[in-house]
């Protein structure tokens, strides 16, 4: 309960702390692992590996001693499994205009914004200044004044993973991001905690995109269910048992938004053909959190 709460807070607080940098463009701007029936875990990585105890990758291969330019973390948190014949253990500044639930700057499309990259399929919509909680390697970090890119995938298909990078006054800024939607657009933190003063020169040193054509939610194996709670429930429908099961997952703002690069898992084991397992993801906020993506595994 009082993770969840954390995570309410955690959300107002991007609301109040966002202020919009004035960017003046040099060439144009161009989790945890819980012990029990799930786990939880987070992602954020360009090579798109999920690390958990096992260092899965995202199509359950072993990814041990893989490494990418982003950072993996995890974070203990609780969350809880049950269901027919499964037991489960719970442990528990400038000018700003409304944009629905979240403030953002004056306009400065004037000064280079929005920056498409079409060879990549993103749109940089703008550069903010951020304080509040840091959400892309979980930690929730207290932070002041780190960069942060509104991106939107202009692109058909799904973002799987990739990293943005620019130069701020000389200084390199990168920028991971993950499974995010035809047409969505997500806020991202500098991958680094740097900041980017109001005055600095800004140029685009390219990206790195991978794409998935679509989500796979495997609607012929399980069904998934979200009370607005902030509980997930997944029902085996296939037939037979599935050793392993992950839920990927985003929250978003009001306005559609997806808040942070990373992306979250919840791990089930062990469903049994017929059987329900709960699971309270502790970073999945109950009224914006959305699954996005199921895929199941023989073996953990």
């Amino acid at each position: 309960m009082r993770k969840r709460k954390r995570l309410t807070i955690l959300i107002i607080v991007i609301i109040a702390a966002v202020v919009v940098l004035g960017v003046s463009l040099a060439t144009g701007i161009g989790g945890s692992t819980d012990k029990g029936s799930a786990s939880e875990e987070t992602t954020d990585d360009i090579s798109g590996i999920v690390s958990d105890d096992n260092g899965t990758s995202l199509d359950g291969s072993d990814a041990s001693g893989s490494s990418g330019s982003g950072s993996n973390a995890s974070e203990n948190s609780g969350s809880e499994s049950s269901g027919s014949g499964s037991s489960g253990t719970e442990s528990s500044g400038g000018s700003n205009t409304e944009k629905g639930q979240f403030i953002t700057g004056d306009s400065i499309t004037t000064m280079g914004f929005p920056y498409t990259d079409e060879s990549e399929g993103i749109t940089i919509e703008t550069l903010y200044s951020y304080s509040g909680y840091y959400l892309e390697d979980g930690s929730e970090d207290e932070i002041s004044e780190v960069a942060m890119l509104e991106v939107t995938n202009t692109s058909e298909n799904v973002i799987e993973y990739g990293t943005i990078r620019l130069t701020a006054d000389g200084e390199a800024l990168q920028f991971h991001v993950s499974l995010i939607p035809a047409g969505a657009t997500v806020l991202v933190m500098e991958a680094d905690k740097k900041s980017c003063s109001e005055s600095a020169d800004c140029s685009y040193n390219g990206s790195e995109i991978a794409y998935i054509t679509a989500f796979d939610m495997c609607e012929d194996l399980v069904r998934v269910e979200n009370d607005g709670s902030g509980a997930i429930t997944v029902t085996n429908i296939s037939g037979a048992e599935i050793p392993v099961l992950r839920l990927f997952y985003k929250n978003q703002m009001e306005t559609g938004e997806y808040v942070g690069g990373i992306t979250y898992n919840v791990k089930l084991e062990d469903l049994a053909a017929g059987e329900s397992q709960t699971v309270y993801p502790s970073h999945f906020d109950p009224e914006y959190g959305v699954v996005l993506m199921v895929r199941t595994y023989d073996a953990e």
